[in-house]
């Protein structure tokens, strides 16, 4: 499964790339003027200050300063000196660029790992939220340390969005506790994990909790090669490595901060925009037949 193609990075670029390239380069390819404009996106600030912020000699941050000017990227006013609009703009995108960059490379050996043909192309356009992510392995002596990790968590969570391409009788164990704590479960199963999380569960008892409005369900029209937990306070994600094999069970990529909140929230309400959302009476007696999925 490959990306979604919701994005082409050169669409409308064939005829000025070289320019487009060069302004890339002339910000990105200098440390001292890519420093002075991180550096001045939270305001204004002396010469001297941004030479002793990045470490560099005067004479050097003096012709960064005018090179920037020259663009329009700064402006000064006798010792001190500030970002323009187009500058702002120019200092946000950078930022996201090294921050996505700074993701990718902290996390490399979990990339090349895995699938990402579950996400679509323009939530990998975000994926500078990863930077702050960190990865939970199991371990020989420590076989559940990532169910055990997000489960810990769990306890002090009032909500619950989980979307599962892999379901184990410990997950409708988690998602049976938590309901039962007063918390509230939203559920994206793919066809493959819908029959399983029906087997695994009691019927009578998903009556009650759906039409109690504590657990929704929905199912995916195709299986997905990702699965992902988002509570009140984490996000974590499991890809189905390269080979096809999941790795739920040994590695999650794991995140607290609020970019990755939303991040996660917005990909699973994309993925349950994609599914039909089940009631109590679409239930039924579904153990053995297909769920006949809406259009």
């Amino acid at each position: 499964m490959e990306p979604s193609s919701d994005f082409n990075l050169l669409s409308g670029f064939s005829d000025d790339i070289h320019d487009l390239l060069a302004e890339i380069r002339f910000i990105a390819g200098s440390r001292v003027r890519s420093g002075v404009i991180l550096n001045l996106m939270d305001g204004e600030k002396r010469v001297s200050e941004i030479r002793d912020i990045i470490r560099t000699s005067n004479s050097a941050t003096t012709h960064a300063l005018m090179e920037l000017e020259e663009r329009r990227l700064v402006e000064r006013s006798s010792d001190t000196c500030r970002l323009t609009s187009k500058g702002k703009l120019m200092g946000i995108t950078l930022s996201k660029f090294m921050n996505s960059m700074d993701a990718v490379r902290l996390h490399r050996e979990f990339w090349n790992k895995h699938s990402i043909g579950s996400i679509p192309a323009r939530f990998l356009m975000d994926i500078n939220v990863f930077r702050d992510a960190y990865i939970v392995e199991a371990t020989p002596d420590d076989l559940q340390r990532p169910y055990t990790t997000y489960l810990e968590m769990l306890d002090n969570a009032t909500r619950l969005r989980a979307m599962l391409s892999y379901c184990l009788p410990r997950h409708t164990e988690s998602i049976a506790g938590f309901v039962e704590t007063g918390g509230r479960v939203e559920l994206i199963l793919t066809p493959d994990t819908y029959h399983v999380f029906l087997g695994e569960s009691g019927l009578m008892n998903l009556h009650e909790l759906m039409d109690s409005d504590l657990l929704r369900i929905g199912v995916l029209p195709e299986n997905q090669e990702i699965s992902y937990l988002i509570s009140d306070t984490f996000f974590s994600m499991s890809l189905f490595k390269r080979d096809g094999f999941d790795s739920s069970k040994t590695e999650i990529l794991l995140g607290h901060g609020d970019e990755i909140l939303q991040w996660g929230n917005s990909l699973f309400d994309y993925h349950w925009s994609l599914s039909s959302v089940l009631d109590s009476e679409s239930l039924g007696s579904v153990r053995e037949t297909p769920l006949p999925l809406e259009e």
